[in-house]
């Protein structure tokens, strides 16, 4: 069996690598962060990433999407990574194959899973059109509710500076029924997948940026990259990186094979390596980068609090550990 990506895979990670390149990205060496506009959303970014089809990546021709699966999703997903895009991107993905209206990208989508215990965070809701909620104690449905209607408060100051957050003070009181418990779960495990496909992206050009640096950065006469312990954190980084990257890739494998059990365990592993692996990497570049690693003009903060956050998304490392456990 051939492992390697396809021709459209590569042809589509390329294209989506073409146009993240022609807008500013957070964490840009020696810039400013860019204004990105309401709730944290590069719009232009937005609707360029639209106009190429990523929202219906895994809807089917016939109902206006581009009929590919999850193994090409990851491949989108990790080019948003390395290059830090903000905004409401997995949740609307995830949205586009339940309700048709949300193929084109014209709206923008998110998703909070209110079954766990308060507080509850919503990323990005001033630029929301629509919400998907997880509701019931043991996830039983999907409630799509009016963002105006909530009541949630600004978080002054979030942890990662590029994405607005606010706390939501009560529980939407009403929502139209768009997903029973299968839902739930089949929209938290593609959602796993696909921020773990992120982070891969994270750890992948966190890796080639500490490289980049190590050979440039003189010490004692010579780069910095030809000392034994600087060779050792970067090949480490390069070996955390692709191991999160095969695990991603399998998940969605299993994925589009619909087989289910097997592929709920695939996506918890790949979520917890790719959490490690951008978490890690991020640290390690910093450490890499020595003084410089630490200054906001390099912006490899931004990756590490990027990091953090989505570790905590769909699901945390132990919730998942959980669900490999209880698979053996």
């Amino acid at each position: 069996m051939d492992f390697r990506p396809t021709a459209d895979q590569l042809a589509l990670a390329g294209a989506v690598r073409d146009v993240l390149g022609k807008h500013h990205a957070p964490g840009t060496p020696g810039e400013e962060m860019p204004e990105t506009g309401i709730g944290g959303v590069d719009v232009a970014l937005w609707r360029d990433l639209a106009d190429l089809g990523v929202f219906g990546l895994r809807v089917p021709e016939s109902e206006g999407g581009l009929g590919f699966g999850h193994a090409e999703s990851v491949h989108v997903f990790e080019e948003l990574g390395r290059s830090l895009a903000t905004g409401p991107y997995t949740a609307t993905a995830l949205a586009a194959p339940l309700l048709p209206e949300y193929v084109d990208g014209r709206h923008r989508v998110g998703l909070s899973d209110l079954t766990n215990s308060p507080p509850y965070f919503l990323e990005h809701l001033d630029a929301l059109d629509a919400l998907l909620v997880i509701e019931g104690e043991a996830r039983t449905r999907v409630l799509r509710v009016e963002p105006i209607e909530l009541r949630a408060d600004p978080v002054p100051h979030p942890v990662d500076p590029c994405v607005p957050l606010h706390r939501l003070s009560q529980k939407p009181l009403r929502g139209e029924i768009v997903g029973d418990a299968s839902t739930a779960d089949l929209l938290l495990r593609e959602g796993a997948l696909l921020t773990a496909a992120y982070q891969v992206g994270i750890a992948a050009v966190m890796t080639e940026r500490a490289v980049a640096y190590a050979g440039q950065r003189s010490q004692f006469g010579r780069a910095i990259g030809s000392f034994q312990a600087v060779k050792h954190l970067c090949a480490d980084m390069f070996a955390r990186a692709e191991l999160a990257r095969a695990a991603v890739h399998s998940a969605a494998v299993l994925l589009d094979d619909a087989d289910v059990p097997a592929a709920a365990t695939a996506v918890s592993t790949a979520k917890i390596l790719a959490d490690e692996a951008a978490v890690t990497n991020t640290r390690t570049a910093i450490q890499v980068h020595g003084g410089m690693g630490c200054t906001w003009e390099m912006g490899l903060h931004l990756f590490l609090k990027r990091a953090w956050a989505l570790s905590l998304a769909y699901g945390r490392d132990s919730e998942h550990a959980d669900l490999i456990s209880e698979s053996l």
